[in-house]
């Protein structure tokens, strides 16, 4: 290693063990504080996750019962083989939508975060379910 190398290394080192210090020394000052905060953030995240999903349900079942949904019919849905960074689950559910790949993951991983009880399941039983976007699955389907 260079010394500019080392010196990065030492920087992000000492930075870490200054947080870790002060998080510790804010534990010991204002533990039920601390932990009184950390509840409401995840009763806080959980209501506001259930609030989210609550409000994409409605959506879909007023624009469906309005008939303003407009999802495309002469495409199926596929597991994208193009753009994919872990299952292609989100790559193809922007193809289908023709929505921008980056937007579906953004928003699949704000609702991941806020309610992955649901979300990261859903992600699986889609990635399992959702044959890939190749010519071999294309030709019976």
């Amino acid at each position: 290693m260079q010394g500019s190398d080392k010196n990065k290394v030492a920087l992000i080192i000492g930075g870490i063990l200054v947080l870790l210090g002060i998080w510790q020394l804010a534990e010991h000052f204002f533990g039920n504080f601390l932990e009184g905060l950390w509840r409401f953030i995840g009763v806080a995240a959980g209501i506001l996750g259930s609030l989210i999903v609550i409000a994409l349900g409605l959506f879909l079942v007023i624009a469906s019962r309005k008939d303003k949904l407009s999802l495309p019919k002469d495409r199926k849905l596929y597991r994208s083989t193009r753009s994919r960074k872990i299952a292609g689950v989100c790559g193809g559910i922007a193809e289908y939508l023709n929505a921008d790949y980056a937007a579906v993951r953004i928003i699949t991983l704000m609702l991941a975060v806020l309610c992955w009880y649901i979300v990261i399941p859903l992600y699986i039983v889609l990635w399992v379910i959702l044959p890939p976007n190749t010519p071999r699955f294309n030709s019976w389907m």
